[in-house]
């Protein structure tokens, strides 16, 4: 074979390498949700933030197990998909945690970075976290706490509507997921009527909901009119966030004729994520949720 072609041809293939390597680099940066900073923000902390490295599941994606505490300064990482592979859809992803602990990787980044492989683009929002005192109650008052916890997953989804075009994202097809506690920040903002602010003000109104064994902390009355379509799983064996709660919001949805799906899988435990050791017929979730997002038109088939 020519030497010459040899050169050319690993030249080209470190050079893809690199722009590849580049690309990752870029949309793994950590940024600031509130680049101008947060008025009055009531989530602070004197020790400062808090990061735990546990043990990392062999399947995972991400080859990392981050939980963080005592977050006071929300932030978020983007993960695009490939060029030529964008669909136009993008989700911001909340993590549970109970909302004292953010399971970064475990219920962010894995997921991310499959579904920006099938063309899905993610934000993987780190939002602000409360702490527990000696009796196991909230330091920070609940009515307080989840206004600012809100007001984080509203801003994840402005952030991506105002820079839409800059990420090759349709603004319509802008969704939020939520794992567990995250699920909850995920079911406020489906289920909450968005007032009008006025023109030229970005909603933060998701166009589509998944809700991954969600914490309902309260009874939802959705409205057609308001609710986007939903995507909701959990476990028979879930004992924590039950599958009784899941159901009792699906047939909500469902008297309201909301479009929606829901998978309850056998075995799983909470917690179960992307970890497929848990059970057989819960693996199949990443599909079903990429497949819904077909169904209900925000992916176009090929």
């Amino acid at each position: 074979m020519n030497l010459k072609y040899i050169s050319i041809t690993l030249l080209s293939l470190g050079l893809s390498l690199t722009l590849r390597f580049t690309a990752d680099a870029q949309t793994s940066e950590e940024k600031p949700l509130w680049p101008s900073g947060i008025t009055d923000n009531p989530v602070k902390y004197a020790t400062g933030e808090e990061v735990v490295n546990f043990d990392v599941n062999p399947q995972s994606l991400s080859k990392k197990n981050r939980v963080f505490r005592k977050v006071s300064v929300p932030t978020y990482v983007l993960h695009l998909p490939p060029p030529g592979k964008e669909t136009g859809v993008a989700v911001v992803i909340c993590p549970g945690g109970g909302f004292v602990d953010n399971w970064f990787d475990r219920e962010g980044t894995d997921l991310a970075l499959w579904l920006k492989e099938q063309g899905v683009a993610s934000m993987v929002l780190k939002y602000r976290l409360n702490t527990r005192d000696s009796s196991k109650n909230f330091v920070i008052p609940r009515e307080t706490y989840f206004a600012a916890a809100f007001d984080d997953a509203k801003q994840a989804i402005i952030t991506l509507r105002k820079d839409a075009s800059k990420l090759k994202i349709d603004p319509n097809k802008i969704g939020i997921a939520g794992f567990s506690a995250g699920g909850t920040l995920a079911v406020e903002l489906a289920a909450t009527d968005e007032i009008n602010e006025g023109s030229g003000t970005v909603s933060w109104k998701p166009n589509f909901a998944g809700l991954f064994y969600a914490a309902f902390l309260k009874t939802y009355t959705v409205r057609k009119e308001s609710c986007p379509p939903v995507f909701l799983i959990n476990a028979h064996d879930d004992k924590l966030t039950t599958a009784a709660k899941c159901v009792d919001f699906y047939s909500s949805l469902l008297k309201a004729e909301i479009p929606a799906e829901m998978h309850i899988y056998n075995k799983g435990s909470h917690g179960f994520a992307m970890d497929f050791t848990k059970g057989e017929t819960l693996k199949y979730w990443p599909e079903s949720f990429l497949g819904w997002l077909t169904d209900i038109g925000m992916v176009q088939k090929k």
